[in-house]
């Protein structure tokens, strides 16, 4: 929850300081992100930090922008009782996206969209401690998921801009656009 009100703060104060106005997303203009983000693929809550990174390539019509979205976390806890170990927890995404872009060539540029893709989930437990040592255990799962999401890229230079964006992975995040 802070995560996200950081978020919104800081793009409520780049709105507010900037005044030059850029037309950034405009058709043929390919568009690259890296985030960070907060929350999704059962690791809410865990400590795990989403890194993604989205490279919009296929450009239709005047408001239709489309690409590849990709999303990694891991983490691991320890635990020291009679069965001691250490869980370690990762997540994948891997998507095809599209975006809507409401107002095109404008410096607030506010989205929405869809998804299609595949996630992988993996958990792992290793033994140790007085109960002796174990074999580690391991699961992992995979699917196929549609989701939507939303955002903002706030353009601040001709090929740079802050992006917030919602959405199904990570439910929340913050990074950099680039435009080229």
């Amino acid at each position: 929850m802070k995560a996200v009100l950081v978020t919104f703060l800081l793009s409520a104060l780049l709105i507010t300081f900037s005044t030059q106005s850029y037309a950034q997303y405009q058709v043929g203009k390919n568009t690259g992100s890296l985030s960070v983000g907060v929350g999704g693929g059962g690791l809410t809550g865990t400590g795990a930090v989403p890194i993604s990174a989205e490279f919009n390539f296929l450009n239709f019509e005047k408001n239709i922008q489309a690409g590849i979205f990709a999303s990694y976390s891991s983490t691991s806890e320890n635990f020291d009782f009679y069965y001691s170990g250490k869980w370690k927890y990762t997540y994948i995404v891997i998507a095809a996206q599209g975006n809507w872009h409401f107002m095109p060539g404008e410096k607030l540029d506010p989205f929405a969209g869809v998804s299609l893709g595949y996630r992988i989930a993996s958990v792992s437990w290793s033994w140790s401690g007085a109960a002796g040592p174990y074999s580690p255990s391991s699961a992992s799962a995979s699917d196929i998921f549609f989701s939507a999401q939303a955002g903002l890229n706030y353009w601040f230079s001709e090929k740079w801009a802050v992006q917030v964006r919602v959405g199904y992975f990570p439910y929340a995040s913050i990074g950099v656009t680039a435009g080229f």
